[in-house]
């Protein structure tokens, strides 16, 4: 029979990644970026309507975040 892998990612919660980004842990904010990159930028080009802004907003918003880590 076949047995279908779940990739180790998507078994962590966003809950367990944001913890682990507020103790410094790049790799995890990494992963949280991953997941939200593509919702923040659609928002960020629904808002500005160019594509390139967006793209530039969201990283705005991701370096943000990631500076304000408690």
């Amino acid at each position: 029979s076949m047995t279908t892998t779940t990739p180790a990612h998507s078994e962590v919660s966003d809950e367990l990644l944001w913890q682990r980004s507020c103790s410094d842990d790049r790799d995890a904010f990494g992963r949280i970026v991953e997941r939200y990159q593509s919702l923040v930028c659609s928002l960020a080009y629904a808002a500005c309507g160019d594509l390139s802004r967006a793209e530039d907003l969201a990283q705005e918003a991701f370096v943000a975040a990631w500076r304000q880590l408690p």
